[in-house]
C-alpha cells in the first residue's frame, strides 16, 4: 500500500510558495509550521487549487491565473446584482467588467473595474464588495439610479464587509445591515 500525502498545508513547497504569494499581494498570512495556514476560504480554495495543478508557480505565471479569478467573481457577482437590479427596479442595465495587465497603474495583479470603480484584493467577499461598489455608482452615475433603497430609512446602502465577514449592504443612517452582496 502506498503512503499517504501528508495535508497540503503541512508540505514545505505550498507553505514557502504560500508566503512568496502574500508579499506579492502585499497580504499578512501565517504559512509557518504548527499553524493553518490564515487564508481567507475563498482564497485559500483558489490558491490551493493553484498549487495542486500546476505547482508553486512563480508570479509571472501566477498574476494572469489572479487576473482570472478576481474578474470571474466581479462577473458573477454584477451578474447577480444586476438581476437584483431588474427585479427591483424593472430596469435592464449593464455594467462593464475590465481587466487591465500590470503596468502603469502599479498594481502587481492589474487593474481590475467595475464600471468606473476599481476593485482591489483576491477575496470573494472584498472582490464583492467592490463590484457592488462599482455597480451602484455606475447605476447612479450614469442612469440615475439610486439602487438599492434602505426599506425602513429610504437612502441609499454602501456596500461593505461585516464583523462577521459577508458582504453587505449597510444603511447609512443607523448603520444596520438591509441585505446581503452576492459572492463566491
Amino acid at each position: 500500500m502506498a503512503p499517504t500525502a501528508p495535508p497540503l498545508e503541512d508540505d514545505p513547497a505550498f507553505r514557502s510558495w504560500l508566503r512568496r504569494v502574500a508579499v506579492l499581494l502585499g497580504e499578512d498570512w501565517n504559512p509557518d509550521p504548527g499553524h493553518r495556514p490564515s487564508l481567507p476560504d475563498g482564497t485559500a480554495d483558489f490558491l490551493t487549487g493553484v498549487f495542486i495543478r500546476n505547482g508553486a508557480v512563480p508570479e509571472d505565471h501566477l498574476v494572469p491565473l489572479l487576473a482570472e479569478h478576481r474578474k470571474e467573481v466581479a462577473l458573477g457577482v454584477v451578474d447577480a446584482l444586476l438581476a437584483q437590479v431588474r427585479r427591483d427596479t424593472g430596469r435592464a442595465l449593464r455594467v462593464a467588467v475590465t481587466y487591465d495587465p500590470p503596468g502603469e497603474w502599479g498594481e502587481p495583479l492589474g487593474r481590475l473595474t467595475v464600471g468606473h470603480e476599481a476593485v482591489w484584493g483576491v477575496h470573494p467577499v472584498d472582490l464583492a464588495v467592490g463590484a457592488a461598489e462599482g455597480v451602484q455608482c455606475l447605476l447612479a452615475d450614469r442612469d440615475r439610479v439610486l439602487w438599492p433603497v434602505c426599506p425602513d430609512h429610504r437612502v441609499v446602502p454602501h456596500p461593505a464587509r461585516d464583523p462577521s465577514g459577508a458582504a453587505v449592504w449597510i444603511c447609512a443612517v443607523t448603520r444596520h445591515v438591509t441585505g446581503s452582496i452576492p459572492h463566491a
